[in-house]
């Protein structure tokens, strides 16, 4: 049975992008607790109904239980929102270590989302990539992540795109 699981080795790979890779409407920035009700709409918004959160409570509980450490200790440089038109539309969630996986070592990605109004904007890249560079300059072996019901065909085939392989 295939695993859900993937893995991204980070050896030798450059420690910062070659060009900018934020599309010039979109900037990425730390994420901030007052980032939580428009990260949970945007969490809500982009996961077929009910996959990730029921509601928007829930949505919003979850990027409480996030923010507290519930899921694992978030590592502030690879951790980064997606900001649009002045709004945050998206996120990546990077934590020092799987909480699910103790045979994974390193930095583990516990959710990538965007808002599907900004869904097409090279949004979910660029945040990918910051991840992936935050993780490099920090001397990490490999970033990893786990895909499952929600993760749809494009966020697949940007995790292949970026050299993830299936464990």
């Amino acid at each position: 049975m295939p695993s859900d699981l993937m893995a991204l080795p980070l050896a030798g790979r450059p420690t910062a992008p070659a060009a900018p890779n934020a599309p010039t409407a979109v900037t990425l920035r730390s994420v901030s607790p007052a980032d939580r009700d428009a990260l949970a709409a945007a969490y809500l918004a982009a996961y077929p109904a009910g996959v990730a959160a029921s509601d928007l409570a829930e949505a919003r509980q979850e990027i409480d239980d996030t923010f507290q450490g519930e899921f694992g200790t978030l590592r502030p440089d690879a951790t980064t929102v997606a900001v649009h038109a002045g709004q945050p539309v998206g996120a990546i969630l990077v934590v020092e270590r799987s909480i699910w996986d103790p045979e994974l070592d390193g930095p583990f990605i516990i959710d990538l989302f965007v808002h599907p109004d900004a869904q097409g904007l090279a949004v979910g890249r660029a945040l990918l990539d910051h991840a992936i560079h935050a993780c490099a300059l920090a001397g990490d072996a490999t970033l990893s992540l786990r895909f499952g019901e929600g993760t749809s065909p494009a966020a697949h085939a940007l995790y292949e795109r970026a050299g993830f392989q299936r464990l």
